[in-house]
């Protein structure tokens, strides 16, 4: 069955997905689509992205942390797909710098904040940013500490219901433009309600930030079958979207109703 999704998820041009990990063979979460919205869907091995302007990126390879006085043992995992991309920072808006097969060994370095995008070296000593449903490890992949990509620009958001609780797995889409492919970045609110969109730091200029979807993971469900929302929610996002420019300061601030 996990095959099929795969392929399936290949063939799609990607929308989003999301940063929960479990040990054993990592599964793509179900995700909701919003009424007013298309389907919000996970990352494909093999996505691609137009360029975010027409210059040329320019991205500094992230630092690999410095030991701390209770030092983190990296540890080895895999991708479980075939053709999953390795990038320069965590974010679809950023190039792909190696092509990795299925059941190629990581070595386990970081995360960054939000938890979507895991930091790993691959076996020929290069470091990036993998996506984390991709990754398998018996270990939590969600223990290991954040790493802070390097040379980036971020839009911050946060989605709460009307009394002050934070709301899991909301996906947004980050888009400039309108077309068939516009530049395009996706992102799912963590356990803190927060998201997290990495941007090239060479990015201008207008970019829309909407309400696409909510995950099975999220906590607005009434039970496992993400059917029935939590009495008294609606499954409605306030704003629907919002327009930011870049650089972008503060944190977006979104109501689950």
């Amino acid at each position: 069955m996990r095959k099929i999704l795969v392929v399936l998820i290949t063939n799609l041009i990607i929308l989003m997905t999301y940063g929960c990990s479990m040990p054993g063979r990592g599964t793509i979460p179900t995700l909701t689509p919003a009424k007013t919205s298309t389907s919000f869907q996970p990352s494909a091995p093999s996505e691609t992205q137009r360029p975010v302007t027409t210059e040329t990126l320019t991205v500094k390879p992230t630092e690999i942390p410095e030991p701390s006085a209770t030092p983190f043992v990296p540890f080895k995992a895999s991708v479980w797909a075939d053709n999953v991309n390795v990038r320069t920072n965590p974010g679809y808006l950023f190039p792909a710098v190696r092509l990795l097969p299925k059941t190629t060994d990581l070595t386990i370095l970081g995360k960054a904040p939000g938890g979507e995008w895991i930091f790993a070296r691959t076996p020929d000593g290069t470091a990036g940013w993998v996506f984390a449903q991709l990754v398998e490890s018996s270990n939590d992949l969600q223990a290991v500490p954040v790493v802070q990509p390097q040379d980036v620009q971020l839009i911050k958001g946060q989605v709460k219901d009307s009394s002050g609780t934070t709301i899991q797995g909301v996906g947004f889409s980050v888009v400039q433009g309108t077309g068939d492919h516009p530049p395009t970045n996706t992102v799912l609110t963590d356990l803190n309600g927060e998201f997290f969109s990495f941007m090239p730091s060479n990015a201008l200029g207008e970019w829309t930030v909407s309400y696409v979807a909510i995950a099975c993971k999220s906590n607005v469900w009434s039970d496992a079958s993400c059917g029935n929302y939590k009495y008294p929610y609606r499954g409605l996002v306030e704003p629907q979207s919002t327009v930011v420019s870049l650089p972008q300061t503060g944190v977006l601030e979104f109501i689950w109703k």
